[in-house]
C-alpha cells in the first residue's frame, strides 16, 4: 500500500458534537499544518531545513493590494535539533473536550481520524514527531497513555507520526487562554458576536522540561 501523504483529524464525531477539523500533509520533504477555522489563508509550515513558521497563504497576500509575501509570518521558530535516530517532537494541537460543540454536519466524505469517548474535564492532545527515514511506518507500538493515529512519508523516507493522548487544562488555565484569544483580537466584541467563534491560542514551552510549540483550539463563549 503506498504511504499516507495527508490526513484529517478533529475531537467528537461526524453528526455529533465536534471540534473543528484538522489537516496535517507532507508535500516533498516539507510538512504542513491547517484547520477548516483558517480556511485558505494560514497554515504551519515544517521546512526540511528546521524552520518552522505560522503564516498567512499566498492566497492571504493576493486578497488586498498592498499586501507583501513579508507580511504573511505570525510567528517563526527553530525546531530541535534532530539527534542521530531518534525522532523529533516538532508540535501539538490540544483540544478540550468542553471546546466540542454542536456544528453542521460534515458534508464531504474524506475521511477523519475521529477521537471521541474522553472524559468531558479532559483535554485530547495530538502529538506530532518527524522520525529518521524508515522503509516502513516506525510508529511503535500503543501504550496505555499514547495511542498512534497516523503516519505521513516525506519523500526523503523520513515521516511525520501523529499521536494522541490524554492531558487536561484545567478550568483556570482554559479560562485564561480564552481571555488571553479575545483580548487580543477581539477585545471589543460583544457576547453575541463571539458565540459562533473558533479560535486558537499559540503556546510555547514553558521551564526546563522539553517541549514544543503547538495550539490550544478554543471556542470563544464559555460553555
Amino acid at each position: 500500500m503506498r504511504p499516507r501523504t495527508e490526513a484529517r483529524f478533529a475531537v467528537g464525531s461526524r453528526h455529533g458534537p465536534r471540534s473543528t477539523i484538522w489537516k496535517a500533509w507532507v508535500q516533498g520533504d516539507e510538512g504542513y499544518l491547517a484547520t477548516r477555522m483558517f480556511g485558505k489563508y494560514q497554515k504551519v509550515s515544517f521546512h526540511a531545513t528546521g524552520q518552522c513558521q505560522w503564516s498567512c497563504t499566498d492566497e492571504w497576500v493576493k486578497q488586498e493590494e498592498g499586501r507583501r509575501n513579508s507580511d504573511r509570518h505570525i510567528v517563526r521558530w527553530k525546531m530541535a535539533e534532530a539527534q542521530s535516530g531518534h525522532t523529533t517532537l516538532i508540535f501539538k494541537v490540544d483540544i478540550p473536550m468542553s471546546e466540542a460543540r454542536p456544528s453542521p454536519p460534515v458534508t464531504d466524505k474524506k475521511k477523519v481520524f475521529w477521537v471521541a469517548g474522553a472524559p468531558s474535564e479532559a483535554t485530547v492532545r495530538f502529538v506530532i514527531f518527524i522520525t529518521p527515514t524508515s522503509e516502513h511506518d516506525p510508529a511503535p507500538p500503543d501504550t496505555e497513555a499514547r495511542r498512534h493515529l497516523f503516519s505521513l512519508r516525506f519523500r526523503s523516507g523520513r515521516w511525520m507520526v501523529v499521536f494522541v493522548e490524554v492531558s487536561s487544562l484545567s478550568p483556570t488555565d482554559l479560562s485564561a487562554a480564552r481571555r488571553a484569544v479575545i483580548d487580543q483580537f477581539f477585545p471589543n466584541s460583544p457576547a453575541h458576536v463571539l458565540a459562533d467563534l473558533r479560535s486558537v491560542l499559540f503556546t510555547q514551552p514553558n521551564g526546563p522540561e522539553p517541549g514544543c510549540n503547538g495550539f490550544i483550539e478554543l471556542c470563544l463563549d464559555e460553555a
